[in-house]
C-alpha cells in the first residue's frame, strides 16, 4: 500500500463516464489534505492492424480545445469486460469487428488521479461493418501505416500518452 488514509470522500460531479470525488485524506509523511480523484468503470484502447496498417482516429479533445489522433479508445459500461469493450468501441468508432484480440496489458492515464488502467488490446483479422457513433462523437477515421505511426509517437506528433503506450507494445507483440 502507499501509506495514504482515506477519511471521508465526497462525490463533487458524475456522468455516465466518470465520478469526481474529494478525498479529505493523510499523506504518508502524516501531512492532512485533500486530493481529487476521477473513477470510471475501466476503459480500453484498442490498436487495430490490418496489412501493415493502423486504424486511428483523429477527435476533438475539451481539455486541450485541439484535435487528437488516437487509438480507439473508450469508457467500460457498467459490468462490460475490458475485452467487450474495446470490441465494443472499435465497432463503434471506426466500423471494424476483429477475428483475433491480444491483450496488451494495462496503462494509467495519471496515476495521480485517475483510479483504473486503461487496459490496451491489439485487434486483428479485421472485417468491416458499418460505425456506430454515439451522439456526442465526431470522429475522423485515418489509417497509416503502422510504422509511420511509431514515428510519429517517436517525433512528437502524436501525443496521447495511452495511445503512445498501445503503439509501442503492440510493436512488440507483433516482432
Amino acid at each position: 500500500m502507499s501509506g495514504f488514509i482515506r477519511r471521508a470522500k465526497r462525490i463533487v460531479y458524475e456522468n455516465p463516464w466518470l465520478r469526481f470525488e474529494a478525498h479529505d485524506i493523510v499523506h504518508p509523511n502524516g501531512a492532512p489534505g485533500e486530493h481529487g480523484l476521477i473513477a470510471n468503470s475501466g476503459s480500453s484502447a484498442v490498436v487495430a492492424i490490418e496489412d501493415g496498417d493502423v486504424w486511428l482516429t483523429r477527435q476533438a479533445r475539451f481539455a486541450i480545445d485541439r484535435t487528437v489522433l488516437e487509438v480507439v479508445k473508450g469508457s467500460a459500461d457498467d459490468g462490460e469486460s475490458p475485452l467487450s469493450c474495446a470490441q465494443r468501441e472499435t465497432r463503434e468508432e471506426i466500423g471494424v469487428e476483429a477475428a483475433r484480440w491480444d491483450a496488451l496489458g494495462g496503462a494509467y492515464e495519471i496515476p495521480s488521479i485517475m483510479q483504473e488502467p486503461v487496459m490496451l488490446f491489439l485487434a486483428r483479422d479485421l472485417t468491416h461493418v458499418p460505425a456506430q457513433l454515439e451522439r456526442v462523437e465526431s470522429i475522423e477515421i485515418v489509417r497509416i501505416p503502422f510504422l509511420v505511426a511509431l514515428d510519429a509517437v517517436a517525433s512528437g506528433e502524436i501525443d496521447d500518452a495511452i495511445t503512445a503506450i498501445a503503439l509501442l507494445r503492440a510493436a512488440r507483440a507483433l516482432a
